[in-house]
């Protein structure tokens, strides 16, 4: 009776009335094209092999396990191409990652693409990685190894070759219509009163003029990728169909690229409109009909309270997973103030049943100061001021610095910027090494351990970074390239250094064997089934409680390079008595005791029967 109640049959008989609901509040008079979606939803469903409805069974579980661990890496620099993937298959198992996450891997235009962003074609692979069919062959594999595989879907924009924008070009008014372009700039210029600009410095403005069409084009990027018209339901069928392709191939994760825009209203700043939020809602229900084990990862590096709303509700739920930029802002802004509280005061913002965070340090992408104002200034600090702070001190130019980096995306006139760096040399490795330091030298490989335990050990999915496993360091070589020298994000975007692997040094095999000895930890604890953040009176130690049901775990993270204190009597306050195990070392720890002393960067994950 269970397994009868999960075929597709079923679910579309109780989410066709919600779709059609959501469909007609976008689109109220697109009767045709809410049946032409509902028969491709038909077709998929017909269409998907027995192996993924096995899969369907269990739904997302899959997702709130703690044997999910993810990693992210561009093909080309970590293994060439797809088959070279298929060859380190046991590299991922010996690690223990779970999840990979191939970087853009859809054929992109030719020449400058967004980093593979402008996408000319989502039904192929490019050719430079391999072949649709290789990758189909390579997401088997994963399976068989137990490892499931995301994709990235761009959806609020398509490279300007592209073949729906090949035939707008060459005339064809229905095509001209997936796009948002004027005849004149009149309308361009209402939008651009209350637009912002993703890339002032390199791409400025929203719209570019196009010469052989005559027209002015939506472009919120870069000139050679045209923002699609989703309202334009033709546009969402389209999407929706690519969506199920992803689906049906095998995929179990798609991460929606840069969902917050693709929404457009004259007279807002078009980010984040209410139509996105039904827009994500329908493609849930879709896809929860038609490959329920799919999860779909969202990408909205907006505010912290912006950023939640992508989860949608119990009734409406939209993403299942959502990138904790907060947390990873929060991270980097305590290792530099060693302070704490930064991460102990986040807002404990209350998400949906079966809604996942993915924890991680760094992306491929640059870090930007997105700090809780209120929290900042409650701290006792100047938010723009603080800014600034941080962004000298990832830089490295302040005297007590450990860190070296780059900025990204410098303003002269403000004197804004992001930063970029890869973890190891945001943590101190690389200017230890520099300096022949040893004593900085053993600091920031604890500084790496603790952020690695930060990510790992919490509440969510982690996401690792592909080289950071073993620390790799800035690479600057990017800057004798002339189609990367201008973007400082390739300083932390290395090629695989696979000579690690067999010769590794004495830092980069510490660095791996702590990240799997965190990953185990992680499995024999599972990350529990609530988590909170407990008061104590040192504000540089972090204190976290976890709990699963049967067992609580008591987390102590000292954020410094000097010893710290707490006092049990804090601990006591909060009703954890007795003496407890830290799992790691299997010392014990007695809370009747005065204080308990952590040493530099020291972390102790403290185990325990509910009280």
């Amino acid at each position: 009776m269970q397994l009868k109640s999960n075929t597709y049959e079923t679910r579309r008989l109780v989410s066709e009335g919600s779709i059609k609901q959501q469909f007609k509040t976008l689109y109220p008079n697109a009767e045709e094209q809410f049946e032409r979606l509902m028969n491709l939803m038909d077709a998929f469903a017909q269409k998907r092999e027995p192996e993924l409805r096995d899969r369907d069974l269990t739904k997302t579980a899959w997702l709130d396990s703690g044997d999910t661990v993810g990693m992210m890496l561009y093909v080309d620099l970590f293994a060439d191409n797809l088959k070279g993937i298929t060859e380190k298959i046991d590299y991922f198992k010996s690690l223990g990652v779970t999840l990979v996450h191939l970087m853009p891997l859809l054929r992109p235009r030719e020449g400058e693409n967004d980093g593979g962003y402008a996408v000319s074609d989502y039904r192929d692979i490019n050719p430079k990685l391999g072949t649709m069919d290789e990758y189909c062959e390579l997401i088997r594999a994963f399976h068989r190894e137990g490892i499931r595989t995301c994709i990235d879907y761009v959806l609020n924009h398509t490279a300007e070759d592209h073949q729906w924008a090949m035939r707008a070009k060459a005339g064809e008014v229905k095509y001209q219509n997936y796009y948002r372009m004027y005849d004149s700039d009149e309308v361009p210029k209402r939008f651009e009163e209350t637009l912002g600009q993703v890339f002032p410095k390199v791409a400025p403005g929203n719209f570019t003029y196009n010469t052989s069409l005559d027209k002015w084009v939506m472009t919120t990027f870069y000139p050679f990728q045209w923002d699609l018209n989703y309202d334009n339901p033709e546009v969402f069928v389209e999407m929706v169909d690519n969506l199920l392709f992803f689906a049906n191939i095998g995929v179990d994760m798609i991460r929606l690229d840069a969902i917050p825009y693709i929404w457009k209203t004259i007279g807002t700043n078009s980010r984040n409109l209410p139509e996105v939020h039904i827009v994500m809602s329908l493609m849930r229900s879709i896809l929860e009909t038609c490959a329920p084990s799919v999860g779909l990862l969202g990408e909205a590096i907006v505010s912290p309270d912006e950023i939640v709303k992508y989860f949608g509700s119990e009734q409406n739920p939209e993403c299942h997973i959502l990138y904790n930029a907060s947390y990873m802002v929060e991270i980097w802004n305590t290792l530099a103030t060693r302070d704490a509280r930064h991460i102990a005061e986040m807002k404990n913002r209350q998400i949906p049943n079966n809604a996942h965070w993915i924890n991680y340090a760094r992306c491929h992408d640059d870090i930007g100061w997105g700090l809780d104002e209120e929290v900042i200034r409650r701290l006792g600090f100047e938010p723009e001021a603080h800014k600034f702070f941080l962004i000298d001190f990832y830089y490295g130019t302040l005297k007590d610095s450990f860190s070296k980096g780059e900025l990204y995306e410098f303003n002269p006139h403000n004197m804004d910027a992001r930063n970029s760096g890869t973890f190891a040399s945001l943590c101190g490795l690389e200017r230890a090494l520099e300096e022949r330091d040893q004593y900085q030298y053993e600091l920031a490989l604890k500084r790496i351990r603790l952020v690695n335990a930060l990510i790992i050990l919490k509440r969510g999915i982690p996401m690792l970074y592909s080289g950071d496993e073993y620390g790799q360091l800035n690479d600057y070589s990017y800057k004798n390239e002339p189609n990367k020298r201008h973007d400082s994000r390739w300083l932390h975007r290395p090629r695989f250094n696979w000579k690690t692997v067999s010769e590794p040094t004495k830092a980069q095999k510490a660095i791996y064997e702590d990240i799997r000895e965190l990953i185990g930890l992680r499995r024999q604890i599972q990350h529990g089934q609530s988590e909170q953040v407990l008061v104590q009176g040192n504000p540089h130690v972090l204190m976290l409680l976890q709990s699963d049901g049967d067992n609580d775990y008591l987390y102590f993270f000292n954020v410094t390079e000097d010893r710290q204190w707490v006092y049990t009597s804090d601990v006591r306050r909060h009703g954890l008595n007795g003496v407890w195990t830290e799992i790691i070392q299997g010392k014990k720890v007695d809370f009747s005791e005065e204080k308990i002393l952590l040493g530099p960067y020291e972390f102790l994950v403290l185990k325990g029967g509910c009280q």
